[in-house]
């Protein structure tokens, strides 16, 4: 075998410094047709599949590397380093650290790091085998590592991970004091590097003392916000709720509260009024704002900006350039369809959530809208009442500022006791969307399968799917099989999710070599949320549904790994806000989506109880 060249190596490096973690695995896995003994691919195959959560995969990766060979080379650092974090990882999900399981853990992760930190001297591995030590009450060897990461460290300042590291050390050494003035500096340093800090405050989380959690309060995770807030009234509307005179008012009102949090990051429509005040107060004050839009942008003035006047579209466009991040829900024409609208709300819900879940913290809502003033508008769908309606259903906390006060303060009352409902300026389609969740799921390898094993492939596959679908408390909506293949169409994405995971399980357990198939042959899941129309198929007589989105769904299933549940953005977006407690989604990069349809944010999907 050859030695893997530059090129391919630069190659898969580059795809995981750009967060391309699913592209850097089928590099890796390329690459290793014609290197198969190359440590280096094999090390960057098990990083990549570590960034994804895939910790099994990645130890299998691991498991193929001859570390003897290494000697102290940087690789070698490397390979015992991602052997320690994989033990770390294990470890810390564990709910009881003191059974027999936990205790090996803690032995592999102390021993790989202690390997890692006698090749290189460094602090990281000398610190996180201190930290490990102290949780599995081996203080003596925990001081003895901290005293060598602080040594590695050196006595001159650094940047937020140095004093971080010199922290936790400090910490293993019992000086809290001389400890919290290394995280106070870290926090300082890393300003609005939020992911660095959460990753101290889960290390802290780890050692989980008293001292610990007294160090967390240094470093406070930033406070992420769903918006969602009434437009400027429109000049039809009958009684005043927003009027234009009042936007002074809201705006001071919005950037007060705003102060009150601290950092904060903010997740908002765009429309004239209370979007785009909280989107400038959020702005101006240095803080982060991701805009999500139900459709595109020249369609949305149209329908929630341009009413209000030239002024506010001006400033809709400047949010938006300002802004961290610019969402898209669909990139179709709103045609009328106010599930849009909704779709979009929940959305920055589940973005708000997952935010706040990758932060170590809990999101809030934060809306402005008209609570105490009677009588009140007809919640409008994907309005700020349907919700904050949405957001208390799952529990969450929701911040008002009552417009109808500030209405009252300025003397504004109301014209008529007649209400009536907002309106969106567009002509509504005949035929309208509604949300619906998509899987599409396949077995990685069946083409390479011997003819004469098929029959017994197909009656172990469909059966599963079949007594599965039977089983399911809400029924999939359309069903099509094809192979190897399963197409299925949800109500809810928590219905689509219990499905899947659950076949994922099943075929988890499946003897693929008695079905001439390799050993490590998996299902691979994709699903995916949006709007889509319901239609008569006239050839087999039955509902079928039709959209973009079908052709989303289906470019995600061919780049997921076998064993894992890939889901796009949206889909996790809308099942956290759906369902929080069963299942749990680990964001894993964005990449390209099959032939060549468009780039995705991607999350891993598993059971909230899986570790």
């Amino acid at each position: 075998m050859s030695d893997i060249s530059a090129s391919e190596a630069a190659a898969i490096r580059a795809a995981l410094d750009a967060g391309l973690n699913p592209q850097a695995l089928d590099l890796a896995r390329a690459a290793l047709i014609d290197h198969a003994d190359s440590a280096e691919i094999l090390f960057l195959g098990a990083l990549a599949s570590a960034r994804m959560s895939a910790v099994d995969e990645s130890e299998r990766w691991l498991a193929k590397i001859d570390r003897q060979s290494l000697g102290a080379s940087p690789l070698a650092v490397d390979v015992w380093s991602l052997s320690g974090r994989i033990a770390k990882e294990r470890y810390a999900a564990l709910q009881n650290r003191s059974t027999a399981a936990g205790v090996e853990l803690a032995r592999v992760a102390i021993a790989s790091y202690q390997s890692a930190f006698a090749l290189s001297g460094a602090a990281y591995p000398a610190v996180n085998a201190a930290t490990i030590a102290m949780v599995a009450g081996e203080i003596a060897l925990a001081r003895a590592f901290a005293q060598k990461a602080l040594a590695a460290l050196g006595s001159a300042g650094g940047d937020h991970w140095h004093h971080a590291s010199a922290g936790e050390a400090l910490l293993a050494l019992d000086l809290p004091a001389d400890a919290r003035a290394h995280y106070a500096e870290a926090y300082r340093v890393a300003g609005h590097k939020f992911g660095d800090v959460a990753s101290m405050r889960r290390q802290l989380l780890l050692i989980g003392n008293d001292a610990a959690r007294e160090m967390a309060e240094v470093l406070p995770a930033p406070q992420v916000i769903a918006f969602s807030g009434h437009m400027i009234d429109r000049p039809d509307r009958a009684s005043p709720r927003f009027p234009a005179q009042l936007e002074p008012q809201v705006a001071t009102a919005l950037r007060a509260r705003i102060q009150e949090f601290g950092p904060a990051i903010g997740y908002a429509q765009a429309a004239c009024g209370a979007d785009i005040l909280f989107l400038e107060a959020m702005q101006d004050a240095g803080m982060q704002t991701q805009i999500v839009l139900p459709f595109p942008p020249a369609e949305y003035i149209q329908t929630s900006v341009g009413f209000a006047g030239e002024g506010w579209i001006k400033r809709f466009h400047r949010a938006l350039e300002r802004a961290m991040r610019v969402v898209h829900a669909t990139e179709e024409p709103f045609l009328g369809d106010d599930v849009l609208f909704e779709h979009a709300a929940n959305l920055i819900q589940g973005m708000a959530f997952l935010r706040a879940s990758e932060l170590s913290t809990r999101a809030l809502m934060l809306t402005v809208q008209d609570l105490s003033g009677k009588p009140r508008s007809p919640a409008l769908v994907g309005g700020t009442a349907a919700t904050g309606n949405n957001w208390t259903r799952g529990g969450g906390k929701i911040e008002n500022i009552d417009i109808g006060e500030l209405r009252r303060e300025d003397g504004v009352g109301y014209a008529s006791a007649e209400v009536i409902a907002d309106v969106r300026d567009a002509k509504p389609s005949t035929r309208v969307r509604s949300l619906k969740s998509l899987l599409f799921a396949d077995i990685k390898g069946y083409t390479r399968m011997p003819e004469q094993y098929t029959p017994d492939f197909a009656e172990m596959f469909l059966g599963n799917c079949k007594e599965i679908l039977d089983s399911l408390a809400h029924p999939a909506l359309e069903v099509n099989t094809h192979g190897d293949g399963i197409f299925a169409v949800f109500e809810l994405p928590s219905h689509a999710a219990e499905f899947a995971v659950r076949l994922q399980r099943v075929l988890s357990k499946v003897d693929w070599g008695r079905l001439g198939l390799a050993a490590d042959t998996g299902v691979r899941v994709g699903l995916h949320t949006g709007p889509l129309f319901r239609v008569s198929n006239p050839v087999t007589d039955r509902t079928t549904f039709y959209g973009s989105h079908v052709n989303r769904a289906a470019r995600l299933e061919p780049i997921a790994l076998p064993g894992q549940i890939f889901v796009t953005e949206e889909f996790a977006s809308s099942l956290v806000a759906d369902d929080q407690e069963r299942f749990a989604c680990e964001y894993i990069g964005s990449m390209p989506l099959a032939k060549k349809f468009g780039d995705a944010r991607l999350y891993r999907l598993r059971w909230s109880s899986e570790s």
